[in-house]
């Protein structure tokens, strides 16, 4: 089996850490379950519409996850989605994590990329740490993909060109200098095809799938929320699912892992606070959406999105994303010393 040392260990322990429990305005969407009228009297919470800052562009797997979200969520008053996009989500993360505390703003994200801007030195803040978490809702899992027009059906047979045609394959990814370009290096190179590709950083999983449906690249690391869509209308080609074993929602594509490939990746999605929100209204945020991940229709729906449902409250989320943050130090010290 090929080794990937650093990017190995990093991913161990995110594997074992994820086994828990069960810019611009391009658009809005609002939730109508809001006019219940369920908020919590003694919080005299909420009064007014809450704002989700969604910090990528329509279409891809954060907006997807959002307006499945708010079709569900009865927070009291409606939740209102407002796209932020630009610099692979950092933009939208600065105006979440700068917005007022009183708890009528949160955003999606998940914690990779927050750890990522941190760590890539593109954030002055460390977004990870001083955010307040309120819950993850879901899992999500990176794929290698093609397009039917390469022909290729499995990734030794993506292999097979690229080493007969060295430097005529462009492979796409989500960001650069993030854990997304991580998983990207290392998978090429444990391929043995890190030096005979091209690669090219997306501002987010849409804009690397319209690339690969343009036919501007031959492959791409992507999300399964971001290519679930396409792989189900046949334009998208799944070759590899970055874990350690096959998942559910793509049984006939065999994972990194059995491929011979010791790079695995796995990111939660969920949902944060400004700095200094009140605890009693994160718990209530936090409680409204464990009822969402709860009821079966909405567990389904995720399904079809790529998602798989995983619920874990704020505390927790917070606990096991700084320990992913100390665990991938090593990843972004060995992107650092390639950059040069």
């Amino acid at each position: 089996m090929k080794k990937v040392m650093s990017f190995a260990l990093a991913s161990a322990m995110l594997a074992g850490i994820l086994t828990g429990c069960g810019g611009n305005s391009a658009g809005s969407s609002a939730s109508t379950a809001g006019s219940t009228g369920s908020g919590s009297a003694a919080l005299d919470y909420p009064t007014k519409n809450v704002q989700i800052v969604i910090p990528y562009a329509p279409g891809g797997g954060s907006d997807n996850l959002v307006r499945g979200v708010i079709q569900y969520l009865d927070l009291g008053a409606s939740a209102v989605a407002i796209n932020v996009e630009g610099a692979s989500g950092y933009i939208g993360a600065l105006q979440g994590f700068n917005s007022s505390n009183d708890g009528y703003t949160i955003m999606t994200h998940n914690e990779m990329d927050l750890i990522s801007y941190s760590m890539s030195g593109q954030a002055q803040e460390p977004l990870y740490e001083d955010l307040e978490y309120i819950c993850d809702v879901v899992t999500d899992y990176n794929l290698l993909c093609t397009s039917p027009a390469t022909g290729w059906t499995t990734a030794q047979e993506a292999i097979d060109y690229i080493n007969a045609n060295p430097g005529t394959v462009t492979v796409g990814c989500t960001g650069s200098n993030n854990v997304n370009y991580g998983t990207t290096m290392e998978l090429l190179k444990a391929m043995g095809i890190y030096d005979k590709v091209t690669i090219v950083p997306y501002d987010g999983g849409a804009a690397s799938e319209t690339a690969l449906q343009g036919g501007h690249i031959q492959l791409e690391i992507n999300s399964l929320a971001d290519t679930s869509a396409y792989i189900a209308a046949d334009t998208n080609v799944p070759l590899l699912v970055c874990n350690d074993e096959r998942i559910d929602a793509l049984t006939d594509v065999p994972s990194t892992v059995e491929a011979g490939y010791n790079v695995t990746y796995g990111k939660p999605r969920g949902f944060f606070a400004p700095k200094g929100t009140d605890p009693a209204v994160l718990e209530y945020i936090s409680a409204k959406m464990k009822e969402v991940c709860e009821k079966p229709e909405f567990v389904d729906a995720m399904a079809n999105l790529g998602f798989t449902v995983s619920y874990v409250d704020g505390p927790a989320a917070k606990v096991r994303a700084l320990a992913w943050a100390e665990s991938l130090t090593p990843i972004f010290a060995d992107m650092a010393q390639i950059a040069g």
